[in-house]
């Protein structure tokens, strides 16, 4: 079996526009090659439903930086804890680092679609957090501080393309980890790719068989196509 482990944003969907149709030849060749493409992704379950449809994609997904996986049939297996319990503690390990920050519990549908680009339909999806808190961090120098008071709550700082984000697991790694134990247990033979550009990416590329890693300015669907059709050629001729 082959999965491919991809980011969403600036890698199989363009940063500013989200179009993705220059990565169609390669999940073109991923499909009739019978692999499963698996977003992986800080976006929530909602946005990743969107996506799915409109890319030709199916389930299973890792959303929220591994706080879920969505399996083929559409359950969910939770991974983190619940946002309920996560932007309360952040508030506070944030008040202790002397870090100001902007959660996204905080930000109307508006200011979400300003700040990442989209219309307010799509903002509403972003906005259904389950498992995970993303913020702006307005006072840089405090990262480490934050960072610390989170570790004695529990919790964890990543860093993605647009946001910081509060985690109560590991990352993404997390999700990829559980979803290759599932299907190894199966007893078949399993090849993994990831893709992906940002810090919040580096934990489940350490992870894969064949990690490809985006850097500016050779990033998007664009590179993300010829990245995949290259990689598929070296594995073809093995």
């Amino acid at each position: 079996m082959l999965a491919v482990f991809t980011d969403l944003d600036n890698c199989l969907l363009d940063h500013d526009t989200y179009d993705f149709a220059p990565a169609l030849p390669a999940l073109g060749r991923l499909r009739a090659a019978g692999a499963a493409v698996v977003c992986t992704t800080s976006k929530t379950q909602a946005e990743v439903e969107y996506w799915l449809e409109r890319i030709g994609l199916s389930h299973p997904s890792i959303v929220e930086n591994g706080g879920a996986v969505v399996l083929e049939d559409g359950r969910l297996e939770t991974l983190g804890r619940p946002r309920e319990q996560i932007t309360p503690a952040l508030r506070e390990a944030a008040a202790e680092a002397g870090a100001r920050i902007r959660c996204f519990a905080d930000m109307s549908v508006e200011e979400i679609a300003a700040r990442c680009n989209m219309e307010p339909e799509r903002a509403r999806l972003a906005a259904q957090r389950r498992f995970s808190e993303p913020f702006v961090l307005e006072t840089p120098g405090r990262e480490d501080a934050l960072r610390t008071m989170l570790e004695r709550r529990g919790l964890r700082l990543v860093r993605g393309g647009r946001f910081c984000h509060a985690l109560a697991h590991e990352g993404k790694q997390t999700g990829v980890a559980w979803l290759c134990r599932r299907w190894r247990e199966s007893g078949a033979p399993l090849l993994t790719i990831g893709l992906g550009d940002a810090p919040n990416d580096e934990g489940f590329l350490a992870l894969v068989d064949h990690p490809v890693r985006l850097r500016p300015p050779d990033v998007g669907p664009r590179a993300w196509n010829r990245r995949v059709l290259e990689l598929l050629d070296r594995l073809a001729a093995c």
